[in-house]
């Protein structure tokens, strides 16, 4: 129970402050956008958009995942986080797209007068994305749905300050060219730092072995049982993005206590992180046959 609970406020209050302060800062950055004529600007505050959505995505998707099982349902909706992370990585990818087919069109080689200006408003977007990806980066190390918020905050924090920078540059040089090219160079840095998220995301959906799980340990576990003799049709896959789930046959010694050996077998394999949920089954002699998968 207390491990549901740790879960359950890793999607509290972080996404409730990390939505309201971005929401506010993206009203404002539009707002003076649009006033300075600055495509970076209102393409920071349009990322930061995507972002909201991301986060509120990742919120949903956990408190779902907290549901109970039903006779449907029979892992319960664990698996809506992995769908969040996937979601999250899918959506940012696409607005990255429109980022830059739209830096490209509205390429204007006359510098804004904003410059500064328009450099002082996306540092107060450096501030906020740092702050909220903080909220995020300790929890981030073990659930891939809120490893999504995380990077998408921090590289927010990035892109503003390359905003930072184009004002800056546009101010001394006079230069216009500099605003897209920055929008462009931004969304192919958030491009490569969510395309892990999508990898794994997807890797999980297809029911592969999370990353984060060293299947040798597994293996090292049950060879360290002279009862068994052989194991074969080992599976491991995850549930949602905080539980792996892992399925293994195995053969026996004749004289060996079958209701003892998997006593134990489970519990040791229930210490290592994340596996919540196994299934060992003991093969007789005549049917040690492997399965398709």
């Amino acid at each position: 129970m207390g491990q549901v609970n740790k879960y359950k406020e890793r999607y509290g209050m972080p996404f409730k402050v990390g939505i309201g302060l971005n929401l506010i800062y993206i009203i404002f950055e539009l707002l003076f956008g649009i006033l300075f004529s600055s495509v970076a600007l209102m393409t920071d505050a349009m990322h930061n958009l995507s972002d909201v959505f991301g986060l509120i995505v990742s919120w949903l998707a956990g408190i779902i995942s907290f549901k109970e099982k039903t006779p449907k349902m029979t892992y319960g909706y664990k698996q809506a986080t992995v769908l969040g992370a996937f979601a999250n990585a899918t959506f940012v990818l696409a607005a990255m797209v429109w980022i830059i087919i739209e830096a490209i069109i509205n390429f204007n080689p006359q510098g804004s007068k904003q410059g500064l200006s328009v450099a002082g408003i996306a540092l107060i977007g450096v501030v906020i994305n740092f702050t909220t990806a903080f909220l995020f980066q300790k929890d981030s190390q073990e659930d891939l749905n809120i490893k999504g918020a995380f990077i998408h905050m921090a590289a927010d924090g990035m892109i503003s300050l390359g905003v930072v920078f184009s004002g800056l540059l546009i101010s001394i040089t006079g230069w216009g060219g500099i605003d897209s090219l920055t929008s462009i160079l931004v969304a192919i840095i958030v491009i490569y730092s969510s395309w892990g998220l999508l990898r794994q995301s997807l890797s999980l959906l297809m029911a592969a072995v999370p990353e984060d799980m060293d299947i040798d340990q597994i293996i090292k576990v049950v060879k360290s049982f002279n009862e068994i003799t052989d194991y074969h049709d080992l599976h491991v896959w995850g549930i949602g993005t905080n539980d792996v789930a892992m399925s293994i046959h195995i053969s026996l010694e004749k004289q060996s206590d079958y209701a003892d050996v998997l006593g134990r077998l489970t519990s040791n394999l229930k210490e290592i992180d994340k596996v919540t949920h196994t299934v060992v089954q003991v093969d007789c002699p005549q049917v040690e046959n492997e399965n398709d998968f």
